[in-house]
């Protein structure tokens, strides 16, 4: 069985020390101090949760540990990630952007400095679904994309390869495998970025039952018959995930970013067929 890797926050590093650990924290000085380079044997990753603070400290600090920038206000906040570019010597580089109106320009910004993308969307309303599509016609069909945007690209191989992976490993939200940790040492799933209120970071906190059933408790509550997850053609892909923490969400907008993503996957598909048999006939 693979370690949990637990979300913590800066101060509960001593704890968790001995531990997989992803460390945030809002001052990258802070995490220099905390994670001196000699002490990073169970470090995964770290996370910025602000843009604004000075990036420096992180340039001439360890080697190859993944960074996150937490975005949460992408229409102001996308020039602030050419500040951070210069990380990149050393770090692989993902930001997490919330999906809200100016979502687009900012991936369009990230994805031209070679960071990759992670789409945080939690229940999308109609106007988070359109930014959705958007993000999801650039991702397809720009040719500069280089970079993975998710959930688009583990989604879109899922397809392509007929071995769904559902969304709560795609996003890193199952509890058996990543577990957020509070600011007041509670863990958790891991913490959602709410597509319906700007700028609003909220921490689903009251998970019932167990933790390492949670996702398999919901998958059940959810497949009742005559549920709209009962009747799915994509909940394999999905996996009850638009389905916390209302219950009661529609997926009617999403299912529509699933249907291109399966589309594209068969697209392409046809297209790699289609030139080995050219290739085939050229041969002869």
């Amino acid at each position: 069985m693979t370690a949990i890797v637990y979300h913590i926050p800066v101060s509960l590093v001593p704890a968790y020390r001995g531990q997989r650990i992803i460390v945030r924290s809002h001052e990258p000085a802070e995490l220099v101090k905390a994670l001196p380079e000699n002490d990073q044997e169970n470090l995964v990753g770290v996370q910025l949760l602000s843009l604004t603070a000075d990036a420096d400290a992180l340039a001439d600090w360890g080697y190859a540990v993944p960074v996150e920038l937490a975005m949460s206000h992408p229409e102001t906040e996308f020039p602030l990630l050419y500040r951070h570019a210069k990380l990149l010597d050393k770090h692989p580089i993902r930001v997490a952007i919330l999906i809200v109106p100016g979502v687009s320009k900012a991936v369009k910004i990230a994805t031209s400095l070679q960071f990759s993308v992670k789409l945080e969307v939690g229940q999308p309303d109609p106007p988070a679904v359109e930014e959705l599509r958007a993000a999801l016609d650039f991702y397809l069909h720009h040719a500069s994309v280089s970079q993975p945007i998710e959930y688009f690209h583990s989604a879109l191989l899922s397809f392509y390869h007929r071995d769904p992976v559902t969304l709560w490993d795609i996003q890193e939200e199952d509890p058996t495998s990543l577990r957020y940790v509070t600011d007041d040492g509670r863990e958790t799933i891991a913490r959602r970025l709410v597509s319906g209120s700007v700028g609003t970071v909220e921490n689903v906190s009251s998970v019932p039952g167990d933790l390492d059933t949670f996702v398999t408790h919901l998958k059940t509550e959810v497949l009742a018959e005559g549920s709209e997850c009962s009747q799915c053609e994509f909940f394999a892909n999905c996996g009850g995930y638009f389905k916390w923490p209302c219950k009661e969400y529609s997926c009617d907008g999403v299912k529509t970013v699933f249907r291109a993503l399966r589309e594209a996957a068969g697209e392409l598909q046809h297209d790699l067929t289609s030139f080995g048999q050219s290739k085939m006939e050229a041969a002869r």
